[in-house]
């Protein structure tokens, strides 16, 4: 019984790992911080990113990174994402993705008078 529940465990994980067997894969990481890697699996799946450390400010470093993948859904199509990921935060572009509706007109009114019309900090009377 144990050897059929063996042979029954090494046929799932024969078959779990059949179809993301790497096809490439390569990867470089410089001395100053820069870096670039990409891989590609049997199953269509692929993923390249670069990255670098960068100043934000004086007291700050951070890393600038760069970087698309993609893979095949289970309804057959290919679906692909480039991001870009800094001190901005993390921003992903795909035709899948959801877009925000665009901003009503009295919103860009109101965001224009505002800027038209800064805020100025009463000044005090003694």
């Amino acid at each position: 019984m144990k050897f059929l529940l063996l042979v029954a465990l090494f046929v799932v994980a024969a078959s779990a790992t059949e179809n993301n067997d790497p096809i490439s894969l390569e990867s470089n990481v410089e001395y100053n911080g820069k870096y670039h890697y990409h891989y590609e699996l049997k199953d269509g799946s692929k993923a390249t990113q670069d990255g670098v450390l960068k100043s934000v400010n004086a007291e700050h470093n951070g890393e600038a990174v760069n970087g698309k993948y993609s893979f095949v859904g289970d309804d057959g199509k290919t679906y692909v994402v480039s991001y870009t990921a800094d001190e901005n935060g993390f921003q992903a572009v795909g035709d899948h993705l959801p877009t925000p509706p665009p901003t009503p007109e009295s919103v860009l009114k109101a965001l224009e008078y505002i800027r038209l019309h800064p805020y100025k900090t009463p000044e005090k009377k003694n």
